[in-house]
């Protein structure tokens, strides 16, 4: 999680000097870091369904797209706060290090008040469910929730690519300064 969704320039450390004069916008650059993790995040989702499916566990298409539908919600809350953070709170990864041993009381303080919110509106569509019992009420409260996420994750974007901006010097400092294997 910490590289996919909360310090994405983690391992990028003083290469990370590159983004502010590629020719691509520092928008495009956290979208397509956003975009990977979705990627091997999707890849996950289909390796354990594929478990699931080899220990003849009972999966039918309705439970895979819901895991889907959940990962999409969460997965778009996740990246709005990760990108914050990795502007915000920027700091090279040494992987002999886990994220608790490394970072400060006040960021882990901050993602536990952070996970509780991202997974909210996907607990609201599974108490929708319970509510009127019904599948197709969970789907539409997905739907909404999605709709909304997006949204979320379109404003963090933009206001994360502003904030990199501004601050550039302080994030590149940051990601230099620590040990690990490249800097």
């Amino acid at each position: 999680s910490e590289v996919c969704f909360w310090n994405v320039f983690g391992f990028d450390r003083s290469a990370a000097q590159f983004y502010f004069i590629a020719p691509v916008t520092f928008k495009r650059i956290l979208a397509a870091k956003n975009l990977t993790a979705a990627i091997f995040v999707t890849i996950e989702i289909g390796v354990v369904t594929v478990v699931c499916v080899l220990l003849g566990m009972p999966l039918d298409s309705r439970r895979v797209w819901e895991a889907y539908g959940v990962a999409a919600v969460v997965m778009l809350l996740l990246f709005a706060a990760g990108n914050q953070l990795s502007i915000h709170h920027a700091r090279g990864v040494n992987p002999a290090n886990s994220l608790r041993a490394s970072t400060a009381g006040r960021l882990q303080a901050m993602l536990f008040v952070v996970y509780p919110l991202t997974f909210a509106p996907v607990g609201l569509a599974y108490l929708a469910r319970y509510a009127f019992g019904s599948q197709t009420v969970l789907y539409a409260v997905l739907a909404l929730d999605a709709a909304a996420a997006l949204l979320f994750y379109t404003i963090s974007l933009d206001s994360a690519a502003e904030a990199a901006v501004i601050m550039k010097e302080r994030m590149l400092a940051a990601l230099s300064a620590s040990d690990g294997p490249i800097s």
